[in-house]
């Protein structure tokens, strides 16, 4: 069973990756609202995507692209 997070996770997903960027001094590749402008998806968000499970990012690592549609922010 897939286990969707809730808005509240959500919003601790952005900010962990904006402490990250923060105190570590990365770029900030990641859209600020979390919401993918390729696939539309949440890229904290878990999917079901045909048949495979796709796992959001947990913001405790540096997003460089979306885990749903593989889209690189890096460019």
């Amino acid at each position: 069973m897939l286990d969707q997070k809730t808005g509240i996770q959500i919003t601790e997903c952005i900010k962990k990756q904006e402490r990250l960027c923060k105190e570590k001094d990365y770029p900030h590749f990641a859209p600020r609202s979390g919401m993918c402008w390729k696939c539309n998806r949440n890229i904290y968000q878990n999917y079901k995507i045909g048949e495979r499970e796709s796992n959001g990012k947990t913001g405790e690592s540096l997003v460089t692209g979306c885990p749903h549609c593989s889209r690189t922010y890096c460019d």
